[in-house]
């Protein structure tokens, strides 16, 4: 099992129409509604939120900007499970962008009803996956063999997501992936897993990738949901990682603020917001 500072937690969304997306999470993908009011709905499953959703105000939203949220990653447990969950998207005529076998993961990628990327995916066994004596992990885009994961799914009249599904990674679109990544390296302790010019993995311990940076969306419109990250979120292992966190984000000029003595808002260069919790 891999070793790791932080896990992911929730990513909250900005949405045009709140009750649209909420059912869409809830009836195609599986999750369990937590909690709810009029402005905003939460998530998750066995009690664990995964997404929170925003009701967009327009005099606070501003999509107009190229740099936000590239897609969020729900980790399944096993391949089973990515496959009952192909094969009930498959089913029910959803469009999907796109599927791969990453060499350490195999994942499906698509849409939500406003646009914003979703990856599913499992992670292969830690044996399998191409780590370097450096510890870099190397990574790989090959065909998915989408007939014979489809052919492991089992028939379910009533899907609901794995009790043990959480989210795996985030990756987000931003203006200058080599300064962002070295910005978020610094500020979270993380260390490069893969990179290119364009786009740079990165993690804390020995996952294969928590954050993903990259600069593809240059030419995005506003028209493009992707960029409606109100922020993502990374629990942390203990109060004083929290405080040295918010350390090096004044000394790195970074905009902060506390929710409470446990809960820390950073905010990048781009506008990004990262929260940092301590359960």
């Amino acid at each position: 099992m891999y070793r790791s500072q932080y896990e992911l937690g929730e990513v909250a969304l900005y949405v045009n129409d709140i009750n649209l997306s909420r059912d869409f999470y809830q009836s195609i993908l599986g999750m369990e509604l937590l909690g709810e009011t009029k402005s905003d709905s939460i998530l998750g499953v066995n009690g664990k939120p995964l997404v929170r959703l925003k009701q967009s105000l327009s005099d606070k939203q501003d999509l107009n900007h190229y740099h936000g949220l590239y897609h969020m990653a729900v980790l399944l447990p096993s391949q089973d499970d990515l496959a009952n969950l192909f094969k009930r998207l498959v089913d029910l005529e959803l469009p999907l962008s796109g599927g791969a076998d990453h060499g350490y993961s195999q994942a499906i990628y698509f849409n939500d009803v406003e646009g914003n990327g979703i990856e599913i995916y499992y992670d292969k066994p830690v044996e399998e996956w191409d780590i370097k004596d450096d510890g870099k992990i190397i990574g790989v885009t090959e065909e998915l063999d989408t007939k014979l994961l489809y052919s492991k799914a089992k028939k379910m009249e009533h899907y609901q997501l794995p009790s043990n599904t959480r989210m795996g990674h985030v990756h987000l679109s931003v203006k200058n992936t080599k300064n962002s990544s070295l910005l978020y390296q610094k500020l979270l302790g993380m260390t490069e897993k893969f990179g290119m010019a364009s786009a740079s993995w990165i993690a804390s311990g020995t996952y294969h990738h928590h954050l993903a940076l990259n600069e593809w969306q240059k030419h995005v419109t506003s028209e493009g949901k992707q960029m409606a990250l109100a922020y993502f979120t990374l629990h942390a292992t203990n109060k004083q990682s929290l405080l040295e966190i918010a350390e090096l984000a004044q000394d790195l000029s970074l905009n902060i603020e506390w929710k409470n003595s446990y809960e820390l808002f950073v905010q990048d260069f781009d506008g990004i917001t990262c929260r940092i919790i301590v359960n």
